[in-house]
């Protein structure tokens, strides 16, 4: 293992990749197509990474949370559309997910009325933030379990493929009587 950096505030792709016991080196050496002065560029913020390098990055550091860094905070659309999402543990992701799940529950009537006339008047504005900041936290939710598979496969021997699989018969089956 190469020395490790003693420069204060490193930028995360550098302590992602110091994480792994990489030297610029070695990373570069298990990327496609970026040197290792181009890592060095970037952790040193001489050059901003491409959608390309990050995900080169995330792949060899095995750091997939570092795609939702990049869209949330280097990119102009990601800025406006991609909420960062932070790996946490998957007790606690499950939890998020199941209050998020029972706090929208009683409200699906409410939004029902809203959406009836296809239109959101003044007098449903209050409501209708209220429903969609709560849907907002069972899509973060939701991204949140997904970062977490994606992060944890390799570590937790989850197996991804077999999973996918899954997923892929499930979206194939027909849907019976509202099940």
């Amino acid at each position: 293992m190469g020395k490790q950096s003693t420069r204060e505030n490193k930028t995360i792709y550098q302590i992602c990749r110091e994480e792994q016991g990489l030297t610029r080196e070695k990373a570069s050496e298990k990327m496609i197509g970026v040197s290792a002065s181009r890592i060095e560029k970037i952790e040193y913020e001489l050059q901003d990474p491409t959608p390309y390098d990050i995900v080169q990055m995330a792949d060899c550091y095995r750091r997939p949370d570092l795609c939702n860094y990049y869209c949330s905070h280097k990119c102009t659309i990601g800025d406006r559309y991609v909420p960062e999402i932070e790996v946490s543990e998957l007790s606690t992701i499950i939890l998020e997910t199941i209050a998020s799940l029972n706090e929208i529950n009683p409200l699906t009537s409410r939004l029902i009325q809203i959406a009836r006339d296809g239109k959101v008047t003044d007098d449903e504005i209050h409501d209708f933030a209220y429903i969609s900041q709560k849907l907002d936290e069972v899509s973060l939710a939701i991204d949140s379990l997904n970062l977490w598979v994606d992060k944890t496969a390799g570590e937790n021997n989850l197996n991804i493929e077999l999973l996918n699989r899954e997923k892929e018969k499930l979206k194939l089956k027909p849907k019976k009587g509202g099940n």
